[in-house]
């Protein structure tokens, strides 16, 4: 009987254990997610961003790529920035 008890207390440490990981990973996901929520843009702040109007955004929507959440357009700011880098303005 003693030894079924050694045997159950082992798997609640291992068990305690595997959720003490579980929780940390957790946590980490979630932070990484709070800091890539904050990356998003949508049409509206794209336009403040980069002092654009609606038909230049028209044009700038062709060409980036657009996630859709519930019909609203969503747009990475780190992909505005190097698509940006990648087309520089030539002036003439």
């Amino acid at each position: 009987m003693e030894k079924f008890f050694e045997e159950v207390k082992s798997q609640l440490r291992d068990l305690v254990q595997a959720v003490q990981v579980i929780a940390v990973q957790a946590q980490q996901l979630s932070q990484s997610y709070l800091g890539t929520a904050a990356d998003l843009m949508d049409n509206t702040d794209m336009k403040s961003f980069l002092k654009i109007r609606d038909t230049k955004l028209g044009e700038l929507k062709t060409q980036l790529p657009i996630y859709s959440l519930d019909g609203k357009d969503f747009y990475f700011k780190d992909e505005i920035i190097a698509y940006i880098k990648a087309n520089p303005k030539k002036k003439k």
